[in-house]
């Protein structure tokens, strides 16, 4: 029998849930990332640099080009997709279901590496990860794929 997992995230908590059967969903694992959950202004500690034009009076504040708190985002998508890897490496599935918020399965996607994305048989675009187990089942398929 192949084991399927799920993975409902979002970008500071995340589940994992072994899928047996239509009725059988069953918690593995459960992730949180608080960084990911504070202000822009608590992550980074000092003010953006300030810059001169090269031509003129002009002041501005430097633009970063990620935001802190889409890099913590992004540390936590690497940190899940690691964790299933190395699941995957030890042959503990077989195949996986991705339920996420809409920017943060983009994340989770960049960061997969060809051989996760081969196991993934069904993508959610849908934030889920504080609803029951029961209204999560009501997203899969009324039958698992052989």
């Amino acid at each position: 029998m192949k084991t399927t997992w799920v993975l409902v995230a979002e970008k500071s908590r995340a589940r994992l849930f072994d899928w047996q059967s239509r009725d059988v969903l069953n918690e593995i694992q459960a992730f949180v990332h608080p960084e990911s959950r504070l202000h822009e202004q608590d992550l980074v500690s000092d003010r953006r640099g300030r810059a001169f034009d090269s031509a003129g009076e002009g002041r501005h504040a430097q633009q970063e080009p990620t935001s802190a708190k889409q890099h913590e985002a992004e540390v936590f998508a690497r940190e899940l997709v690691t964790r299933l890897d190395q699941s995957r490496s030890r042959q503990e599935l077989d195949r996986l279901v991705i339920m996420a918020a809409p920017q943060f399965l983009g994340q989770l996607r960049e960061e997969m590496p060809p051989e996760l994305q081969k196991l993934v048989i069904q993508e959610v675009n849908k934030n889920l990860a504080q609803e029951s187990a029961d209204d999560i089942r009501r997203y899969l398929p009324e039958v698992l794929p052989v």
